[in-house]
């Protein structure tokens, strides 16, 4: 079988929403003739941690090679970190930024390259794949990529220079980042993103790359996941249940929905006591208080973080599923992997998002009413329309063709055919230095 080298600094057990594409194309990977192998890093001290999800890579045998990290971390039961203070979350990862470029993995960077050579000089690795953020994953490979010179593919789950996690505090910062994308690009063989909105602004930073040199590979949803849900008992449901499924950082705050909710039960006092917001993942203290103040504890239900397949659970017990987006620098980028999730459950979705990738994928899914994220009267609208629909038993059915897209069974192998296309091709196909030369 031939053998991909997957590079992600991200991976089970550790509870981010980026470690599901990784591993579940690590999953599928097999299927299709290609053998992965995992580099990743030992997981630090986190937030959250989904054992669910590292006992699926175990199972499935994906053999997987962990640079040296501390003792503490999350697999040796290091105790989790209290959710912090967003504004105070947000500071030190902005200030740890002036020193770190590209990101605060910077020193992964060379533990990655040595243990991944040992890896190479060891196994017959045909492909290097590598995924970020963080963007330290692709400085990695772009260096075993001029190592080895083994065809490199990389994958943007977001955009490195117009994210919301993008931070330069000088022009120097944002001139050093863009120098080491363009030295990754110089060797990469093959581009991938998540959503067009990346694409984009690639080929609009550097005028040398064409949309042929990029293809899209969507986030996925594992079909195999909601049918093993469906044979376990689902957690009970006692009102209209609107969920969602995930943390709130950065872009993403449930403040405009909470007061939406306020809204409703003013217009609507009839609905407390048969709706209820279940929020499956963390709360901050600062979202707590919101609760207290919009008055409305006795309708918000948080049963903490949940591993995969518990959110599994409660996204399949829930009759509309909320989705976000909230405004700000790099939103039109952001189309996480959550939405994909939303898509496998089929379930109705109120979206509050900008314009962006967000908002594309979703107007073709049928399932779904759509708003600005920061108006809580058309929000607070939108929730008395689904109960509506809820109470009469019509709620909009999801578009069954768009959703087969986002399986990540056949996104694993429109992947490996880029893989194959890429072994069988003659060195320097890809993106070539010549067409570089002068553009730096």
């Amino acid at each position: 079988m031939k053998q991909v080298l997957l590079i992600t600094y991200d991976f089970p057990p550790i509870g981010k929403g980026n470690v599901l594409r990784s591993l579940k194309f690590a999953k599928y990977f097999p299927k299709y003739g290609w053998q992965p192998i995992v580099l990743t890093s030992t997981p630090k001290r986190y937030y959250f941690k989904d054992d669910y999800l590292l006992r699926e890579s175990e199972q499935l045998g994906i053999k997987v090679f962990r640079t040296k990290g501390s003792k503490k971390n999350l697999l040796t039961g290091s105790r989790l970190r209290n959710l912090p203070n967003e504004n105070s979350r947000k500071f030190f990862a902005k200030l740890k930024k002036i020193t770190k470029i590209p990101d605060e993995s910077k020193p992964w960077i060379k533990k990655a390259v040595k243990l991944a050579s040992k890896i190479i000089d060891t196994h017959e690795i045909e492909i290097i794949y590598a995924a970020a953020p963080p963007f330290s994953a692709l400085v990695a490979a772009g260096e075993l990529k001029e190592k080895f010179k083994i065809p490199l593919v990389i994958d943007y789950q977001d955009s490195w220079l117009h994210s919301p996690l993008s931070y330069f505090p000088m022009g120097y910062h944002r001139l050093r980042n863009m120098k080491m994308e363009q030295d990754v690009i110089r060797v990469t063989d093959e581009i991938l993103t998540t959503n067009r909105r990346i694409k984009e602004y690639l080929i609009e930073e550097y005028d040398y790359l064409k949309h042929e040199d990029i293809n899209i590979v969507n986030h996925g949803f594992d079909e195999e996941d909601f049918q093993e849900a469906k044979k376990l008992s689902l957690p009970e449901k006692l009102k209209m249940r609107f969920t969602h499924i995930g943390n709130f950082f950065n872009l993403n705050s449930p403040r405009y929905f909470f007061e939406a909710l306020m809204l409703a039960l003013r217009k609507r006092p009839q609905l407390r006591g048969k709706i209820e917001a279940c929020f499956v993942g963390g709360l901050t203290m600062e979202d707590l208080n919101l609760i207290k103040k919009y008055n409305i504890s006795d309708t918000v239900f948080n049963p903490g973080y949940l591993t995969h397949m518990e959110a599994i659970r409660y996204m399949l017990a829930s009759d509309v599923l909320w989705f976000m987006v909230d405004k700000g620098e790099g939103a039109d980028v952001i189309a996480p992997v959550k939405l994909s999730e939303y898509f496998g459950a089929r379930k109705p979705i109120l979206a509050c998002v900008t314009d962006g990738a967000a908002k594309q994928l979703l107007r073709d899914y049928d399932a779904v009413r759509i708003c600005e994220p920061d108006e809580p009267g058309e929000i607070a609208k939108l929730i008395i329309e689904y109960y509506d629909l809820y109470e009469k038993n019509s709620m909009p059915a999801a578009n069954e063709e768009l959703i087969k897209k986002f399986d990540v069974d056949k996104l694993a192998y429109q992947l490996v055919r880029y893989f194959e296309f890429l072994r069988d091709i003659p060195p320097g196909f890809g993106i070539k230095e010549k067409e570089m030369l002068g553009q730096d």
